[in-house]
């Protein structure tokens, strides 16, 4: 491995180490830093590095009680995937066609002016180690398919998403992807990064390479730049099909919007999707494709008017019309992003909000499905909202059982370590336990 110890230690002078700190999974140890990426360093460059089994796998509920499965890595396989990244990132963290979406790069962790304003959205990962790109690409994102929707006469829609992205990703297509668009002298860290991607799951595979997906990871954003790099070639085609169409093609990592001026021409846009996808051997999630006929229906779906209404954090007016219009959605059963709405609000000031709607709010938050797929964040707002401890602590307490998926015991877990100092955790430790693979 062409590459000296003292830039090998330069690329761990960010904010990585501390973000390792920040898994949900605790890692049980602290080692020194010198010293263990000394140790590492060593490996790479004899060549007997190997990548360990995950420490434990955190279980998400993905859709409609169907399991994610993200793997928490050893702290030595974070930063070879971290490492490798890094180096490749000039060339694979790229976006290489209009209104596509995804490819910045690792960076060090840029903060605005209020820390709120990145952290509270409810878009972004709490494992992006840039979240200022990442909450200016997904409101770019935003921006262009609003403002597609009043350009052309657009009469049909379609959402969709690839389905199990990340799952299906061909490790032999993509190294050869990488391999093209990568100079001679990073080769050997391709090698490397393939190296752990084909064998990071021994648990589960046992000593066969793994051939296909990419790991969800928990700290960083490793995965996400190879899986948008993955899909250039995608884009490319797909901007050639929406161009003879005359239609628009929109895309944020794997959610996808097609913008038609007849229902023929969406669906032949959804068939093209579906044959590209094939060649990289993907397919579209028959399950999530939402088809919209007018445009009415595209921004009740999308939320537009309700996310404009929330723009001025200070409009008590403003707020509690987007608000009233959530709960009639809600009520009239419309279709609509409301458990985005709903994250949103939780950065809303419940003070400027009307009584009445803060009650329904309130009911809406302690819903046990809306819960068991939060954050500590937003275990901390929806306390802060509640303001009564014994009530809300109640309510978490009672899901400990009835969640099978331990995302929610290991958000509850560090939430209580910084809230319930007191909190006897055996009950909950006994539930992780028996959830782990």
């Amino acid at each position: 491995m062409k590459i000296d110890k003292e830039s090998f230690l330069k690329i761990f002078e960010t904010s990585f180490w501390g973000k390792l700190k920040e898994s949900i999974v605790p890692f049980g140890d602290n080692p020194d830093k010198t010293e263990f990426l000394n140790d590492l360093y060593t490996e790479i460059v004899s060549f007997t590095y190997n990548p360990s089994n995950p420490r434990d796998y955190i279980v998400i509920n993905k859709h409609n009680g169907i399991s994610r499965y993200v793997p928490t890595f050893t702290r030595k396989d974070y930063c070879v995937y971290y490492f490798c990244i890094k180096l490749l990132e000039s060339e694979i963290a790229v976006n290489r066609v209009e209104n596509t979406y995804g490819g910045w790069s690792l960076g060090n962790p840029i903060r605005l002016k209020e820390e709120q304003e990145i952290i509270e959205l409810e878009y972004i990962p709490f494992n992006t180690l840039n979240q200022l790109s990442w909450i200016q690409e997904w409101q770019s994102f935003q921006s262009i398919a609003r403002k597609h929707r009043d350009l052309g006469a657009w009469s049909s829609f379609i959402n969709t998403d690839i389905s199990n992205f990340y799952d299906s990703i061909n490790l032999t297509i993509l190294e050869r992807k990488i391999r093209h668009v990568i100079p001679k002298q990073k080769q050997e860290i391709v090698t490397l990064l393939f190296h752990f991607l084909r064998n990071w799951n021994k648990k589960l595979e046992g000593y066969n390479h793994k051939t296909v997906g990419i790991p969800q990871d928990e700290i960083g954003d490793c995965s996400r730049i190879l899986a948008n790099f993955y899909l250039q070639d995608y884009d490319s085609k797909m901007k050639e099909v929406s161009d003879r169409l005359e239609c628009k093609y929109i895309r944020f990592a794997d959610d996808q919007i097609f913008y038609a001026k007849t229902l023929d021409n969406a669906k032949e846009m959804l068939f093209e999707a579906s044959r590209e996808l094939l060649r990289v051997n993907l397919n579209l999630n028959s399950g999530k494709v939402k088809e919209f006929r007018s445009v009415i229906e595209f921004n009740e779906y999308w939320a537009f008017e309700i996310f404009d209404l929330l723009e001025d954090s200070k409009n008590s007016d403003t707020i509690n019309k987007a608000v009233e219009l959530f709960l009639y959605n809600t009520s009239k059963q419309i279709k609509f992003r409301d458990v985005s709405v709903l994250k949103r609000l939780l950065r809303t000031d419940f003070n400027l909000i009307k009584p009445e709607f803060r009650h329904q709010l309130i009911a809406r938050f302690f819903n046990p499905d809306f819960l068991a797929m939060l954050s500590l964040w937003h275990f901390k707002k929806i306390r802060e909202k509640v303001n009564n401890d014994k009530e809300f602590f109640g309510e978490l307490d009672n899901l400990i059982d009835k969640v099978p998926f331990n995302s929610f015991h290991y958000n509850l877990r560090a939430f209580y370590k910084k809230e319930r100092p007191d909190y006897d955790f055996t009950k909950l430790d006994e539930k992780i336990n028996k959830i782990r693979i």
